[in-house]
């Protein structure tokens, strides 16, 4: 686990938890983040940055850092010859970058390592969507006859705030000034 603030760290239980993992490592650049995490979740590995995990036995890195380095760690992590999975889906959405080039670069990168890079959203792991699935599987909402999903962040509840809190900038989207602040 690459990244162990508010989202970082709740993966780590579902990695630990998780039958298909035997070992899980925790890392994090803030000084106290990997020792607190650990000690609190009972895992033993720790790293201190992103270089030092890339020189681990592990078989996969889980990048949950700030979004906005996610190329870069992901790069790097191919360049050490560890396969990767990303734990936000717009890897390459910062503002100012050339998206597609980006993305493009990312795609190249991966096929010239062989390497596995999987970016993932992870909606489908939130309580409220493993309790829904797990009702639907025995039959608790009735016969489907139609259905239909959409993931929409809802800016005006202050995400747009937590991304410009995190990464020192504007998503470049034309907020409106009356909406309330988080």
């Amino acid at each position: 686990m690459v990244g162990l603030g508010h989202f970082g760290k709740e993966f780590v239980r579902l990695f630990r938890d998780h039958p298909g993992v035997d070992k899980i490592a925790l890392c994090d650049a803030g000084a106290d983040r990997p020792a607190d995490c650990a000690q609190e979740s009972g895992i033993a590995e720790t790293y201190t940055g992103l270089d030092e995990i890339c020189r681990s036995d592990l078989d996969v890195l889980v990048i949950v850092a700030q979004h906005c380095m996610h190329v870069e760690h992901v790069m790097q992590a191919l360049d050490a010859g560890e396969h990767v999975s990303n734990g936000v889906l717009p890897a390459c959405a910062t503002e100012g970058d050339n998206i597609g080039d980006k993305c493009g670069s990312l795609v190249e990168h991966v096929r010239c390592t062989g390497l596995t890079c999987m970016l993932g959203a992870t909606t489908s792991f939130r309580a409220e969507t493993v309790h829904c699935r797990r009702r639907a599987a025995v039959g608790n909402f009735g016969r489907s006859v139609y259905s239909e999903g959409e993931y929409i962040h809802d800016w005006s509840h202050g995400l747009h705030d937590v991304y410009r809190r995190r990464s020192g900038r504007s998503f470049g989207l034309d907020m409106p000034s009356d909406l309330p602040s988080a």
